[in-house]
């Protein structure tokens, strides 16, 4: 197997021989679609990916088909809708048995003043699962929610997918003090480390270090751009370990 000079866990990704976040794979491509994504991983060093689903327009059962075709490379997370939430408990029950590794909350689905969100949250820690929260916008609501999560649940591990989005990103920078939250690289940073917006990077990378960054893609097209972008913020071998594997070790209990 063809490995990268720097092994690398991809912490957040989708099935799909083309970028869709929102379009769901058939159910007889499922094989081909994960035979596809371990060949590219393979090209950059890619050790392990966590396939994230959007319910109700990405299933997560499809997810952990895949998963299961590759349990030596690739992990599921679930995507749980907060209501109702009687079932929404036993759902995240019955995938944290089946081996997920965290719960995603996408911001159509779910909003952060709702009682059951937060009912949710405590499930997922309470089970030792990650909480991957994607959002398109970082609003006022949103911050004040994982801000609150964050010291709720002080043994939780709270995710923000996409980095907070390349104009959210830096409202979250006053939280990145915190032990239990990480940005996830994908989409953002490609487009941060060429944007005059790159002095908040600069700023959490020298206040804070790179503990707070975990490496995903999104998808796996993107795989090149983000290596080009990790090398375009100069770090050293220790420092991209930091960010490409052991923040994710960390996050999924690896």
């Amino acid at each position: 197997m063809k490995m990268g000079p720097q092994l690398t866990i991809d912490i957040h990704t989708h099935l799909g021989a083309v970028r869709s976040s929102y379009q769901d794979v058939n159910e007889e491509d499922v094989s081909e679609h994960a035979d596809n994504l371990v060949q590219r991983m393979d090209g950059f060093g890619i050790t392990k990916a966590v396939l994230t689903p959007l319910e109700p327009w990405i299933s997560t059962d499809k997810y952990m088909q895949a998963a299961a075709i590759y349990p030596d490379r690739l992990l599921s997370a679930c995507s749980i809708i907060p209501r109702p939430i009687e079932f929404a408990r036993k759902e995240i029950h019955r995938y944290s048995d089946e081996g997920c590794r965290a719960l995603v909350l996408d911001e159509r689905s779910y909003h952060p003043a709702d009682p059951a969100t937060m009912a949710l949250v405590e499930e997922a820690v309470d089970n030792q699962l990650a909480l991957f929260l994607h959002n398109h916008e970082m609003t006022v609501d949103t911050i004040t929610f994982i801000d609150r999560i964050s010291q709720i649940h002080e043994d939780g591990k709270f995710v923000v997918l996409h980095m907070g989005s390349l104009f959210g990103f830096h409202n979250l920078i006053p939280l990145m003090q915190r032990e239990n939250i990480w940005l996830e690289t994908s989409v953002t940073l490609i487009k941060l480390v060429e944007s005059p917006l790159r002095v908040f990077l600069d700023a959490l990378v020298q206040d804070v270090g790179v503990r707070r960054l975990v490496f995903g893609s999104d998808h796996f097209t993107d795989y090149a751009d983000l290596m080009a972008a990790l090398n375009m913020m100069n770090l050293n071998i220790e420092t991209s370990k930091v960010i490409r594997e052991l923040n994710a070790k960390q996050i999924l209990g690896l």
